[in-house]
């Protein structure tokens, strides 16, 4: 039997697996990527009649053909074309075959008459031909009737003659006009069958041609006898008439019915991209709708169904160009996170709307802004994967508008240049900066291109200035999408974890004056995590934003936590070890609550959830062994952390530095040694704990760590020079301050 539950929960999980998710979304994108391609933009178009007056002009998207008005040369030629076509068709006589056996019945039976004996040869010829009604000469007629096997003559006779007509005897003329009309096959129709048996031309026999054929049928029916041969053919010739002529009749009304069918040829005109079709204010033309008409056709003219194949083929070869370079060496498995796949794909297909808008604009093409791609996926995905995009993209939509080129190496050149510019941009100015270079690097590419191919004056300064324009417009298209992919995918961008870095934000203005202490304390840990993101190439801002922000749980209950105590007493006192470390764990899911409260980015929140991963409350659990009296065993859940562990290397950075920062705050003695033994011991703690377990830190990555964070604490623990006392009475400034004033206002 089959365990449903069981079957539902493995297709549930396939479903919901993020490679599979990829896939769909890959799908998707190629369907609606061949749709736009594909599907006419003017399907929809509204709808004019003949005699509107058109209020607007309407110009052709790109280069088309029509049909308008009758050819009446090629409608003739294609007339003549089919009626050629049409077989001759040739009519089968069997009354000629009857008459022709009857003559052989009647010759042969002539000669089996009982003639006197004594008769002499001349009379018995005589009387032969009389009878028979057939003359082949006297010496033929002579060597038949000497024959003793009269019966094998007639039968060798009937047999040869029915072999002819088999293969069809047609008259002469017949012959010549079928030679004339040069058809590929003719229909032989007989009253005795109800349909034509379609043949070659040259398989039927004319008169130049039957002595021939007899000879060789007469041969082999008597191999052994050459005497008799000459007589028998004489014998044949005189009794074989055509037994195929042409049915003119038939032939002319197949002819007819065929013309008839054949569909008028119309004139196949051209109108070019751009080309006015209806001028505003003139009356809408028969022939003004039998343009547009063309334009509403479903699929796009000159797309085929070797052209839909062909780009799907591109398409396939291109994604494996792309999953190589993400694959090899790197091993980075691209469909694991659909969140980075739908950005990418959804950007490749707004730019095929764009590429296509613009091909179907009197702009150049040009003004694709290719680079407002490539600079979207840098900032919201990657440098690499956005330079991937940038190179497949501009293969696909050079090869979409005639396999140009010039359009590939500008569309290129543009795109690596935003890609360097936007790489590292924390403020969106820099998008103004970056459309503006990539604007200028794409003229100097239509420039180069000018001067190789010897272009005229006018080249540089209409195209150019277009590609000029696609870079402005590029950072504008970048300036208005990217907030809204940071909110739908949550994706942190360095500009909006810029923005989270005001120390002026709401939130962390309530955390300064709600738990100073933990506000400076995130401050610290934002130092050290920066730092050693720096040191191993991660991302620092990533990290210094989410130090800022992964104790806002503490705001809830600040007084329980030892920084923002300010001597004021623990209040953990008069608290049980579980209950103090259920409260210092809670600071967690508080801070989760918070941060969704003020709708703080998911890679935020994922640091919050995973600063400190599931280590253990050391101090609780070590004063909860203490205290019990029965010796019983703890549950160490209770006193550890919700986690998860770290997943990513910002994650385990700010991990070791909340606990380096904290620690070192108990040095007495803060020397260069005390801070090295320290950040080694807490970071030798946290792997053999396996809170790294998850992460992709190396031994490498935790050496640079350590050496980072030793750096940063020596310069907060730096020493100072004891100054010398300014007040030698030990006068109190501060406490003396209003005598002083109340004197000077005596004065």
């Amino acid at each position: 039997m089959i365990n449903k539950p069981g079957t539902l929960k493995k297709i549930h999980d396939f479903l919901t697996r993020g490679e599979t998710i990829s896939v769909m979304i890959i799908i998707v994108f190629l369907a609606l990527a061949l749709s736009s391609i594909f599907v006419s933009p003017h399907l929809y178009q509204g709808s004019l009649h003949e005699g509107d007056i058109s209020l607007k002009n309407v110009y052709a998207p790109y280069d088309f053909t029509y049909q308008w008005d009758v050819n009446e040369d090629l409608t003739e030629k294609a007339k003549m074309s089919a009626a050629d076509k049409v077989p001759y068709y040739l009519k089968r006589d069997p009354g000629v075959e009857q008459t022709s056996r009857e003559k052989i019945e009647k010759y042969f039976s002539a000669m089996e008459e009982v003639l006197p004996p004594d008769a002499p040869p001349d009379a018995r010829i005589s009387r032969l031909i009389e009878n028979s009604g057939v003359d082949i000469g006297e010496k033929n007629a002579k060597m038949l009737a000497d024959n003793k096997d009269i019966s094998k003559l007639r039968t060798a006779a009937a047999s040869i003659v029915k072999t002819v007509y088999d293969i069809g005897y047609v008259p002469d003329k017949d012959i010549n006009a079928i030679k004339t009309g040069s058809p590929l096959k003719v229909a032989v129709v007989s009253d005795d069958t109800a349909g034509a048996l379609e043949r070659k031309p040259e398989g039927f026999l004319s008169s130049p041609e039957i002595k021939s054929v007899l000879e060789d049928l007469t041969a082999k029916e008597f191999p052994g006898d050459k005497k008799i041969r000459p007589a028998m053919q004489a014998f044949l010739l005189a009794v074989v008439e055509p037994n195929i002529s042409i049915d003119e009749k038939r032939t002319e009304a197949e002819k007819t019915a065929v013309i008839k069918k054949v569909q008028p040829v119309y004139n196949v005109l051209t109108v070019k991209k751009n080309e006015v079709i209806v001028e505003k204010g003139k009356r809408v033309s028969a022939r003004h709708l039998a343009q547009m008409a063309q334009l509403r056709s479903f699929i796009r003219p000159g797309r085929s169904l070797s052209f839909f194949f062909g780009v799907l083929l591109l398409f396939m070869l291109l994604g494996l160009v792309g999953v190589i370079d993400l694959s090899f060496p790197k091993k980075i498995n691209l469909l694991k996170s659909p969140k980075q796949v739908s950005i990418v794909f959804i950007n490749m297909l707004f730019m095929i709307v764009l590429a296509d808008i613009v091909v179907r604009s009197p702009q150049p093409t040009y003004f694709i802004p290719m680079s407002a791609m490539a600079m979207m996926i840098t900032l919201l995905v990657g440098i690499n994967t956005a330079f991937l995009s940038a190179v497949l993209m501009s293969i696909l939509i050079s090869v979409l508008v005639g396999g140009k080129v010039e359009i590939l190496l500008v569309m290129l050149v543009g795109s690596t240049v935003g890609i360097s510019m936007v790489r590292e941009a924390r403020r969106r100015s820099v998008l103004l900066w970056a459309g503006l270079l990539v604007g200028v690097a794409q003229f100097l590419s239509i420039v180069c291109v000018g001067l190789v191919n010897s272009m005229e004056m006018d080249y540089y300064i209409v195209d150019g200035f277009w590609g000029l324009a696609s870079g402005v417009l590029s950072s504008f298209i970048v300036m208005g999408l990217l907030p809204l992919f940071e909110h739908f995918f949550k994706v942190p961008t360095n500009i909006s974890l810029l923005e989270l870095s005001d120390l002026n934000h709401p939130l962390l203005k309530t955390l300064a004056l709600e738990a100073p202490g933990t506000y400076h304390h995130s401050i610290m840990v934002g130092n050290l995590a920066e730092a050693s993101c720096d040191a191993i190439g991660a991302n620092s801002l990533l990290a210094r934003v989410g130090a800022y922000y992964h104790d806002i749980g503490k705001i809830s209950k600040p007084e329980y936590f030892s920084e923002n105590e300010m001597g004021s007493g623990s209040r953990h006192a008069n608290l049980t070890p579980s209950m103090s470390a259920l409260i210092i764990s809670k600071h967690v899911k508080d801070g989760i609550e918070i941060a969704h409260k003020y709708k703080l980015n998911q890679a935020i929140m994922d640091l919050i959830t995973q600063h400190h991963g599931d280590s253990m409350i050391s101090y609780f659990y070590q004063k909860a062994i203490e205290k019990s009296e029965d010796g019983s065993v703890l549950n160490e859940e209770d006193f550890r952390y919700p986690g998860p562990k770290p997943q990513t290397k910002e994650g385990a950075i700010l991990l070791l530095a909340d606990s380096v920062e904290a620690s070192s705050r108990a040095l007495e003695d803060p020397t260069p040694s005390s801070i090295r033994n320290l950040v080694r011991k807490i970071i030798n703690n946290k792997f053999i704990d396996g809170q790294l377990d998850e992460c992709d830190l190396t031994l490498r990555d935790m050496h640079k760590i350590a050496d980072s964070f030793v750096r940063v604490l020596m310069a907060v623990f730096h020493t100072r020079l004891s100054y010398p006392e300014e007040n030698k009475g030990g006068t109190d400034i501060l406490a003396n301050g209003n005598k002083n004033k109340l004197r000077r206002s005596k004065q």
